[in-house]
């Protein structure tokens, strides 16, 4: 039986799951595709991109990346440990290249040295930057507001979790009725991250569109799991049927929840927007 696309959690929220629409993609099928459509359109076979030993976003390359029949090459952050964390090994079972560098070395991602190490083992290549998110990827993630119609969804505030930014300014771009979004940082201290979805939104941000990022909601850190959290996650499931994983949508519900307690979503329909990811559950053994 196919997973549904929305679910009424309590009075006045729903849960609008992105997975449904394209398993084990979510919002990175939406972000990807007319990336990968773009650099074939341009006879480049090799496609470049970076991310963590669990980066969801490497492993939806490489899955994407092989239907696009384009080659695809994760470039990892950190030195390879003995055994491949259960997203790489997917990803490399997809036919990714995976090349593993120093931190510091992955700070510099974008300098000259590693590209032309790069250029010298695999040739010709494209980059996406890191979670994806550029222009292109927020005109994809425009889409998701046409998916929410297409199903019937009624709403006046949206909430998501936010890494990179596209999801949450393809959101902002395409909403064409009055709306609160709430973006919920998953990462600790990264306040230059309201520029940047400033940036990604540019001068095509609907008047009656109100958008914010809230920085209180991180957990202790991209990938950190409290004791709260991880008891939330395993509440949802047993109480809603809703998985979850922490990094990302586990993080954003919470918050959501907690936005309710608070007064901040009185009075309005809102839909919780989840984006995927569920593939990183498997980093925490308390989840099975």
């Amino acid at each position: 039986m196919p997973e549904p696309v929305v679910q009424h959690l309590a009075e006045g929220l729903d849960v609008f799951f992105l997975d449904a629409l394209h398993p084990g993609l979510g919002n990175k099928y939406y972000k990807l595709s007319a990336n990968l459509a773009s650099i074939k359109q341009k006879n480049i076979a090799t496609v470049v991109s970076f991310g963590g030993a669990w980066s969801n976003h490497l492993l939806c390359l490489a899955r994407l990346g092989k239907q696009a029949g384009l080659n695809t090459v994760g470039v990892v952050r950190g030195e390879q440990a003995a055994q491949l964390t259960a997203m790489l090994a997917d990803a490399r079972e997809l036919g990714m290249r995976l090349v593993f560098v120093s931190r510091a070395a992955y700070r510099r991602k974008a300098g000259p040295e590693l590209m032309q190490q790069l250029e010298s083992e695999f040739g010709d290549f494209a980059v996406l930057p890191e979670g994806g998110s550029n222009e292109l990827a927020v005109l994809g993630c425009m889409q998701i507001v046409s998916d929410l119609a297409r199903h019937g969804v009624d709403y006046d505030a949206l909430v998501l979790p936010v890494g990179t930014g596209g999801t949450l300014a393809g959101l902002v771009r395409g909403v064409d009725r009055p709306c609160d979004i709430f973006g919920i940082s998953v990462l600790k201290g990264a306040y230059s991250l309201d520029d940047e979805v400033r940036c990604l939104i540019g001068a095509a941000m609907p008047e009656q569109v109100r958008w914010q990022l809230l920085h209180d909601h991180h957990g202790g850190g991209y990938a950190r799991c409290s004791p709260a959290l991880m008891q939330f996650v395993q509440m949802a499931e047993r109480r809603w049927g809703v998985l979850l994983d922490p990094v990302y949508s586990g993080k954003a519900l919470m918050a959501t929840m907690q936005l309710r307690a608070t007064g901040a979503l009185s009075g309005k329909k809102t839909v919780f927007i989840h984006t995927g990811g569920l593939q990183g559950r498997r980093g925490f053994p308390a989840l099975g």
